[in-house]
């Protein structure tokens, strides 16, 4: 009987990766540059709630892809100035990926480079967009990549 209860305790802690949800400061979505349109962006990022990454067209006009670079989120940690350091795959560099919200459908995103002596940090802020306002194409994109964010 012990050894049942060890397995069915060992078994409900286990849950597997794909179905856990990481927490991160912003909501899931679309996210792009806040210069961006959302109605004719062609590039940005998702997270949709356990990962992280750029989903684009590219070529001339942006005629080519999609192309998406979504990787699970394995661990996230508040670091200095309100940021949340995402990490993938198990391995925590000397590269870095952060985000913190910015207020409602905004957030600021940041990487850190290791470059010579010195760390370059870039920021992009970041302006959430509902799935009903991006281009037919776009939401094509989503929808193959990130079904789960494809909300009609």
């Amino acid at each position: 009987m012990r050894t049942w209860i060890l397995a069915l305790a060992a078994m409900a802690s286990s849950v597997p990766a794909a179905a856990q949800t990481i927490a991160m400061p912003i909501d899931s979505g679309f996210w792009t540059n806040d210069t961006e349109k959302c109605a004719t962006v062609h590039h940005g990022y998702v997270f949709d709630g356990k990962r992280w990454g750029a989903l684009y067209y590219y070529g001339p006009g942006g005629n080519m892809g999609p192309a998406a670079e979504l990787e699970p989120i394995t661990q996230t940690r508040a670091v200095d100035d309100g940021f949340t350091q995402m990490q993938f795959g198990g391995y925590d560099g000397a590269g870095y990926f952060r985000v913190k919200s910015a207020g409602t459908d905004r957030a600021l995103y940041r990487v850190g480079a290791p470059f010579r002596e010195e760390m370059q940090v870039s920021d992009e802020p970041l302006i959430r967009c509902d799935f009903k306002t991006l281009s037919p194409k776009m939401q094509a994109a989503l929808r193959r990549h990130a079904p789960g964010l494809a909300v009609r």
